[in-house]
């Protein structure tokens, strides 16, 4: 991998983990390109398997080959941990440390999902306040980068810290998302510092962070959101539950529309009591209404459908 490090500072590196979702990792790649082309980017395959994806593979390897800022790594589950595969998430915690181990100390790894997109351009005033931020504190390890779902605000306490102009949510009983999320932006040096070794669950990964590191911070202007209503996999298969949910969800593929840079502008000079809620500062571009708070998994807020597809996993073992 090409290090990220310019003038001695800590520079980002985007870290985007994927598996068969084509058209979803294409557009997360077309948002970086076009929101933050200067900034390295390492694609995690988890052995996809579909044609479509496949024929986007080998045109990022090909790609790959041409440009020095892009990377990709694939198959990334591998024999030297035999139960990868096997966790909901699929080889996701694997492929984290994968690309946490291959990067220099003085890097923050942005980390993506293929059914996220950059929404705005990633000014170099940006990167400077993520720079400022781990600066300040050495046990700052993890900062937030996407925009909060509306529907995390139901149970969330939200606090602003005009210091570091960085919001706090605050929840009793949340499993994620305080300490720790696997969408944030980690500093390398710092994790390795601790021997940190990503576990094969978030919450588990959040109760080592909590041990570990001070509390997440939420970016204030946050450049980066989840799809709403997007196909998911649970432990790399399709359940019957997972179809049904797509479904009565309309799941689907529903781009963001990128702000323009006056819009972006405009959004970072808000006023801070306005929250950066993704249904409220965010776009589709898309003719289709989706029903708001967004859903973002086929399963969200049916537990019948949760306690189907459990069922169904655990017959398949």
């Amino acid at each position: 991998m090409v290090s990220a490090i310019e003038n001695g500072r800590v520079q980002l590196h985007f870290a985007v983990f994927s598996f068969n979702r084509a058209e979803f990792l294409v557009n997360c790649l077309r948002s970086l390109e076009q929101c933050a082309p200067h900034i390295p980017v390492t694609v995690f395959d988890d052995n996809s398997t579909d044609a479509a994806t496949i024929a986007v593979l080998a045109d990022i390897r090909q790609r790959a080959s041409q440009n020095s800022l892009l990377h990709l790594v694939q198959p990334s589950v591998q024999s030297a941990d035999p139960g990868a595969g096997q966790s909901k998430h699929g080889g996701l915690y694997h492929n984290m440390q994968l690309a946490l181990d291959s990067l220099p100390d003085d890097t923050l790894m942005c980390t993506l999902q293929d059914d996220m997109q950059l929404v705005r351009p990633l000014t170099d005033e940006d990167v400077a306040a993520i720079q400022a931020y781990f600066a300040v504190a050495p046990n700052r390890a993890f900062l937030h980068q996407a925009f909060i779902k509306a529907s995390e605000l139901r149970r969330s306490q939200v606090e602003y810290d005009a210091a570091d102009d960085t919001y706090m949510l605050r929840r009793a009983r949340r499993s994620a998302g305080c300490f720790y999320s696997d969408i944030c932006i980690a500093h390398v040096g710092r994790l390795r510092a601790v021997r940190w070794k990503f576990l094969p669950r978030e919450s588990l990964n959040e109760k080592q962070a909590h041990e570990k590191f001070a509390t997440m911070a939420y970016l204030a202007n946050p450049f980066v959101a989840w799809l709403p209503s997007a196909p998911a996999w649970r432990g790399k298969q399709r359940t019957l539950a997972l179809r049904l949910g797509e479904k009565y969800q309309r799941c689907g593929y529903y781009p963001f529309l990128s702000m323009t840079d006056e819009e972006s502008l405009a959004f970072c000079a808000r006023e801070r009591t306005v929250l950066p809620v993704a249904e409220q500062c965010l776009r589709l571009d898309s003719s289709v209404a989706l029903k708001q708070p967004w859903v973002y998994h086929p399963l969200q807020g049916s537990r019948w459908l949760k306690w189907l597809n459990s069922a169904e996993l655990k017959l398949r073992r």
